[in-house]
């Protein structure tokens, strides 16, 4: 790949299935092969911004407070991911 070349692979499915795992390989493959390569993962954000004792109504459609904490988590995870596309650099502070 060329240096301004781009890519973003987005893992989705059932939890519990290894996204998180693969995604977490694929990224130190990537490095190591000599690309930059940093995972975003929205469940992380949600947990250092929300906490990680969430009820299971906080996953229903039907809660739109948390339907709203939950976009708020993937909103940061996306801004994160754009920043460090730009510039290489991620801003969220995963330690809050």
């Amino acid at each position: 790949m060329e240096s301004s070349e781009k890519l973003i692979i987005v893992m989705v499915g059932l939890p519990a299935r290894g996204k998180s795992y693969i995604a977490r390989k694929l990224a130190r493959y990537l490095n190591w092969a000599g690309l930059k390569a940093k995972v975003f993962n929205s469940g992380m954000y949600r947990r250092v911004l929300i906490g990680v004792d969430c009820k299971s109504t906080f996953f229903s459609q039907n809660n739109r407070e948390a339907v709203k904490a939950r976009e708020n988590c993937t909103n940061e995870a996306i801004s994160d991911l754009v920043n460090f596309l730009c510039n290489g650099k991620k801003n969220f502070n995963m330690n809050r």
